[in-house]
C-alpha cells in the first residue's frame, strides 16, 4: 500500500539533487537519452566507464531508436603514452569524445624527464 507525503516533487528533487552530490562519487547516471556507469577498484581508483546512448525517436517503434554506447578502460600494459583503451561503437565514440573533450590537454601517461635521475 503506498504511502501520502506534504512534500512536493520539487522539496523531493532539490532534496534528493543535494543528498546525490555530497557523495562520493556516483556509480550510475541515467537520463531518457543516456546511461553512464562508472566503476570503481577498492581503493576508490576508476576503472571503467559504460557510456550508452538509447534515444528513442518520436512516432517510431521502440526498436527504431538510436542504440549505441562503448566502455573506456585503463590500459594496463605501457607500450606507448596511450592511457586508456576504448571498445565499442568505434567511429561513433570518436566522435562523441572529440567533442566531450575539445579544449583539454591530454595528461602525459609517462616521460622520460621523470624518469631521468
Amino acid at each position: 500500500m503506498p504511502i501520502r507525503s506534504e512534500y512536493s516533487i520539487d522539496q523531493f528533487e532539490e532534496a534528493f539533487q543535494k543528498l546525490a552530490h555530497k557523495q562520493p562519487k556516483f556509480h550510475r547516471i541515467s537520463t531518457d537519452d543516456m546511461t553512464i556507469n562508472f566503476y570503481y577498484d577498492e581503493q576508490g581508483e576508476p576503472r571503467r566507464i559504460s557510456f550508452q546512448i538509447h534515444k528513442h525517436l518520436p512516432g517510431k517503434r521502440w526498436h527504431e531508436g538510436e542504440y549505441w554506447g562503448f566502455t573506456i578502460e585503463t590500459k594496463l600494459y605501457s607500450t606507448s603514452s596511450h592511457s586508456t583503451k576504448i571498445d565499442g561503437n568505434i567511429d561513433k565514440a570518436a566522435k562523441f569524445l572529440e567533442k566531450l573533450m575539445h579544449g583539454q590537454t591530454p595528461i602525459p601517461r609517462f616521460s622520460l624527464t621523470k624518469v631521468k635521475p
